[in-house]
């Protein structure tokens, strides 16, 4: 009975979704701790933003491909990557564009925050998917570099 909590684990853990969530979430919490250490240092809002985000992206796309996708990572997976996000972004604004538009409750802060950031990780969750996975057949998802089974 002992091994089937890990059993389960490692079912889990062989989800790329899973696994995508628990980079992202991790990427989440280095963004802030970067974002904190860099405004108490004293440097400015946009500043901390720009190099906690900058940061961040290149950890993201790196840990996604290595541990998300179980790829190498490469220079024009990154290119792919900031494009992503460059298009989440732009579906996570517009999302908020229009739920503003509709009455209350759809307009409150909270449920235009969920729904843009859903929208975004959902995008990005697919769209990165398609683009490491497609990169993945000439790495080999299932080559001896990576940790997948045969």
């Amino acid at each position: 009975m002992t091994s089937r909590p890990w059993a389960l684990l490692r079912r889990g853990l062989d989800s790329s979704l899973l696994r995508y969530l628990l980079v992202g979430g991790s990427g989440e919490l280095l963004y802030l701790g970067l974002f904190a250490l860099a405004v108490r240092s004293g440097l400015s809002n946009m500043v901390a933003i720009s190099l906690a985000g900058g940061i961040c992206l290149v950890f993201n796309a790196v840990m996604h491909a290595r541990v998300s996708f179980r790829v190498r990572f490469s220079r024009s997976l990154l290119v792919r990557y900031i494009a992503i996000q460059s298009v989440g972004l732009l579906v996570s604004l517009l999302t908020a564009a229009l739920l503003e538009r509709l009455p209350r409750p759809f307009s409150s802060s909270l449920v235009v925050g969920l729904a843009s950031y859903g929208s975004w990780s959902a995008l990005s969750f697919g769209l990165t998917r398609a683009a490491y996975r497609r990169s993945g057949a000439a790495a080999g998802l299932g080559s001896r570099h990576t940790n997948q089974r045969p």
